[in-house]
């Protein structure tokens, strides 16, 4: 969980995460908090999932958490390595130039004849 505030994702944020980029669930925003209670276990495609979001090899993730996850992330959107970097760049920004961000990659997205962002599955 420490490593998902790094990148200034609260719960809900992480649902996004991971199923946009990740290919998990779509899991509610409590689903996370009990996951990172420990009191929901960790399956290979949530390691793979977070992992994506993370911006590391499932593999790495998997031996910290010691999750197999052989076979695990088939889901993962292809832009995923990209996106995480974003995130962890982001890090650094203050609730306004997030809040700016976001408005502008909404409307680049309405000029694109877009969706709504990362809830679109590829």
């Amino acid at each position: 969980m420490r490593l998902l505030h790094n990148r200034n994702l609260d719960w809900s944020g992480a649902t996004r995460c991971l199923y946009g980029l990740g290919g998990a669930g779509p899991l509610s925003a409590a689903t996370i908090g009990v996951i990172g209670r420990g009191r929901k276990a960790l399956t290979p495609d949530l390691v793979a999932g977070f992992a994506a979001v993370l911006g590391m090899a499932a593999a790495d993730l998997g031996v910290l958490t010691g999750v197999d996850v052989t076979g695990a992330g088939r889901r993962v959107h292809p832009g995923a390595a990209e996106a995480a970097a974003l995130l962890w760049e982001a890090r650094r920004l203050t609730a306004a130039q997030v809040s700016r961000v976001q408005g502008r990659a909404a409307l680049i997205r309405l000029r694109r004849g877009g969706g709504p962002g990362l809830g679109r599955r590829w």
